[in-house]
């Protein structure tokens, strides 16, 4: 008793001897749409438990647990939240629609950001940059602009990404994104792609990078001067970010390598789960073939799906032994079944826990996703927009779901798809294997996140975790500057090899041929 004792003081004492002091942080993340601050809440709230004097800014104040340990900076009356959901339509998901997309969506969300930092609970903060630091580390969203980077002028810089790497996010750590197996992140190739599949994703992650560098760069920095009223070099400063924390997981999202600064955390936002309601827990454990659970996010209104699209929908679950879960936001829904309960909103995480739910039908979340993948249940996903695509492409790689495009919803696909899962117990199995792949790590998501921002704050932003990568330009990083040398030395070294041998060979049968006289004088004789 005494030894067991004694390894548990030596144990707290380790574990003590880890913790930082209380750092002060800001965390800059002013994000308009509710579930990429989902992503990030549960970590800033283990943040503040931990100890740390935190500044949030942000629009979703309701999902900081303690209000009363960290300060909130509530922007939700100063700038348009992204709080309405879409119709679903017909959209062409290609990649060169998407790319056309996003062009178009450039300049909003930089003149949106810009407005953003304007409103007037940020005011001090703005003002403040480049003064005294009142921080130890400051943490941002890496997303669509880079606007936000004054404030982690002088200060370690961590960066938190919702969803996979962006096109234009590896460059600045130097990790490598090679296009010949490493998907890019609104792609819809798998990691094992064959040549067409290649050279689509070489010629989107290109499309992307340049068009990020020279459309995007030029209007950030052009609006951040006008909002801080000084010049900070935004390109330069996104190269000095300390950790890059991104919400993917090998198990899942396949093999890329990874410099030490950027570090996967897929799966953070997977809180414990909580009791259902009476309602739905009888729901689900009464339903004697299992339940499936469809739900297209909270950005797509389930209401708005054409009449002949939600007949399909109808007409497929009406024909099935399992229940459907369907969130729905209207009381009613026309020619529905008995099968089928509608619900406007549902506690996802929660359901998707239950072992009786045999099948997630969703548009390709990454957080619902990661909640499938985590629970083990398999999926049919139907994309939409961004990375969705990507995301169900990934979990059909490892045989734990199929993709259905939303332009090819009709009764006949939708009941194959359905029964090729819930007939073919491999997919299930497979869902399982991977929840387990997912599951296995040393550290939960959680506490891998807390462990590293405690590491750059211990080592004063971590900086050998740095690569000199970053500080090549872009044809040395390619070994052009080398390539082009060694061409030209070889090329040197052929061509005096060439006039060498060609002198030497002239020199030599000039002496052994006659001369003209000796000749003239051989000619005589004879």
């Amino acid at each position: 008793m005494k030894n067991l004792q004694l390894l548990s003081a030596i144990l707290a004492l380790i574990t003590l001897g880890q913790v930082v002091n209380s750092a002060r942080i800001l965390a800059f993340l002013p994000i308009v749409i509710r579930s990429h601050f989902l992503v990030f809440a549960p970590y800033l709230n283990e943040l503040s438990s931990r100890g740390h004097d935190i500044v949030v800014v942000t629009c979703f104040p309701d999902l900081i647990r303690d209000q009363k340990v960290t300060k909130i900076i509530d922007l939700s009356k100063d700038v348009k939240i992204y709080t309405e959901v879409f119709s679903i339509d017909e959209r062409p998901i290609s990649s060169l629609a998407k790319a056309i997309e996003f062009l178009g969506f450039y300049g909003l969300v930089v003149k949106d950001t810009a407005d953003l930092l304007r409103a007037p609970g940020v005011k001090k903060l703005v003002e403040d940059v480049g003064k005294d630091n009142k921080f130890d580390v400051v943490i941002t969203e890496l997303f669509f602009t880079d606007m936000f980077l004054p404030f982690t002028h002088n200060v370690p810089h961590i960066a938190l990404s919702s969803a996979v790497p962006l096109p234009w996010h590896n460059a600045r750590f130097a990790n490598p994104d090679n296009p010949s197996y490493i998907p890019h992140g609104f792609g819809n190739a798998p990691s094992h792609m064959n040549f067409w599949q290649r050279l689509e994703n070489t010629i989107f992650l290109i499309f992307y990078k340049f068009s990020y560098t020279l459309l995007v760069n030029p209007m950030t920095q052009r609006h951040a001067d006008g909002v801080f009223g000084k010049h900070f070099d935004l390109a330069q400063m996104t190269v000095n970010t300390s950790l890059f924390l991104t919400n993917t997981h090998v198990s899942l999202n396949g093999v890329q390598p990874l410099v030490p600064a950027v570090v996967e955390v897929g799966g953070i936002h997977i809180t414990p789960t909580k009791p259902l309601s009476l309602e739905l827990q009888s729901f689900i454990d009464g339903a004697e073939h299992g339940v499936i659970y469809f739900c297209m996010g909270s950005m797509l209104k389930a209401t708005t799906i054409p009449d002949d699209k939600r007949d399909a929908l109808v007409k497929v679950f009406s024909r099935l032994p399992q229940r459907v879960l369907w969130k729905w936001e209207n009381d009613t829904m026309p020619g529905k079944s008995d099968n089928v309960k509608i619900v406007k909103w549902m506690p996802q995480r929660d359901i998707l826990e239950h072992p009786n739910v045999k099948l997630f039908i969703s548009h390709g979340g990454l957080l619902g996703t990661t909640e499938a993948v985590h629970c083990g249940v398999p999926i049919i996903g139907i994309p939409f927009y961004g990375d969705q695509a990507g995301n169900i492409e990934a979990v059909a790689s490892h045989g734990a779901g199929l993709r259905l495009d939303y332009n090819d919803i009709n009764e006949h696909n939708l009941y194959d798809k359905i029964t090729q899962i819930l007939n073919n117990p491999q997919y299930a199995e497979n869902a399982k294997e991977l929840s387990k792949r997912f599951r296995d790590r040393p550290q939960s998501p959680l506490e891998t996140a807390v462990y590293w921002t405690e590491y750059v704050i211990r080592h004063k932003g971590a900086p050998h975790l740095r690569s000199a990568a970053v500080d090549l330009t872009w044809y040395q990083y390619l070994l052009l500057d080398v390539i082009a040398f060694l061409l030209l030395l070889a090329v040197t070294v052929s061509l005096l090899f060439y006039y060498t041998l060609k002198f030497l060979i002239k020199r030599l049968f000039a002496k052994s041929a006659p001369t003209n006289k000796t000749a003239n004088k051989k000619v005589k004789k004879s």
